[in-house]
């Protein structure tokens, strides 16, 4: 029942002139015993749907602050859980930076590792075809003294041979040792 039924059964309960400063008089005193206990029945039955629907109000009220209540719990148990991960998120990310400047710094010196590794391969390859342009000039050294040695033994033995026809009755004139062998 909205407020302008309660203003029209209060009209017809009790009519408006009753409510003026001044009363009507004899037709005010006169009014019926059965009229009176009628509108007494009407008050009381207007008064009884108004606390009805103040209790029917309530009750709503009641569900309603309950389900606020409830949403409410809701909502702060939601936060409550996101928050939470968002915290362990936040964990795993500074735990994920830290992992990525580990790995940059094992990977900076990686990298100069890698670079003083690249210097000291370039130094031994100088110092190897060093080595090898050493070992070649020696080989061709060697091979040319080998040359020599050779043409040096041919030139002693042919003075050898020419010393022996010089000396004919002599043959018991051996080659040299070094002459026996080439080397």
């Amino acid at each position: 029942m909205d407020s302008l039924d309660i203003d029209r059964l209060a009209t017809e309960v009790i009519p408006r002139h009753e409510f003026d400063s001044q009363p009507r008089g004899l037709e005010y005193r006169r009014q019926e015993p059965s009229q009176a206990s009628e509108s007494a029945a009407v008050a009381l039955e207007m008064v009884s749907e108004a606390a009805a629907a103040i209790r029917h109000l309530e009750e709503q009220s009641a569900e309603a602050v309950a389900r606020a209540r409830e949403l409410a719990n809701s909502i702060v148990n939601q936060l409550e859980t996101t928050q939470a991960r968002v915290e362990r998120a936040e964990m795993a990310q500074r735990e994920s930076e830290a992992e990525v400047e580990e790995l940059s710094a094992a990977l900076e010196a990686t990298r100069v590792d890698l670079d003083t590794t690249r210097r000291e391969l370039a130094d031994r390859d100088e110092r190897l075809a060093a080595a090898e342009e050493r070992i070649r000039l020696t080989k061709a050294e060697a091979s040319e003294a080998q040359q020599r040695a050779t043409e040096a033994n041919a030139a002693i033995a042919q003075i050898v041979e020419a010393i022996r026809a010089q000396l004919p009755g002599r043959q018991d004139l051996a080659a040299p040792m070094y002459l026996a062998a080439p080397i």
